[in-house]
């Protein structure tokens, strides 16, 4: 396997008790057939930080030599009081693509600029679902 076909998976940690981690990477999976990539490796957010998303942001600093990576849903950038759109950029300028299983969505740096408003909307157009699951987890 080619570096550049790998990327690292990131399963919705909140979303366990609705879609098992099972079925999140084997979605993950059949999306990323579309475009030839494997997951490499997986791992999910801190149960404290999964907010903040630093798992993932500490990741993107250490430069793994792989294609990028996939979530299962633009929804785990949505957990903190802002949408998190900023390590999708901070992502793309770092020449990764970022996979969105759920929402069937591929954002790279050619296409970024055209995707991010809808990005920053779609925390407020999901605000309900974010919070069920949200106070679902807290429980």
């Amino acid at each position: 396997m080619k570096k550049l076909e790998n990327v690292f998976c990131y399963p919705d940690t909140l979303q366990n008790r609705y879609v098992p981690q099972s079925w999140q990477i084997f979605i993950m999976n059949s999306f990323l057939n579309n475009f030839k990539k494997k997951i490499q490796f997986y791992t999910g957010e801190n149960h404290r930080g999964y907010g903040k998303m630093k798992i993932f942001s500490e990741k993107i600093k250490t430069k793994p030599k792989i294609n990028g990576f996939i979530f299962y849903s633009l929804i785990q950038f949505c957990y903190d009081k802002k949408t998190n759109i900023h390590l999708i950029e901070k992502a793309v300028e770092s020449n990764y693509t970022i996979y969105l299983a759920r929402e069937k969505i591929k954002i790279d740096k050619e296409n970024f600029e055209k995707k991010k408003k809808n990005l920053f909307f779609f925390k407020y157009t999901n605000q309900k679902l974010i919070e069920s699951i949200k106070k679902k987890f807290e429980k």
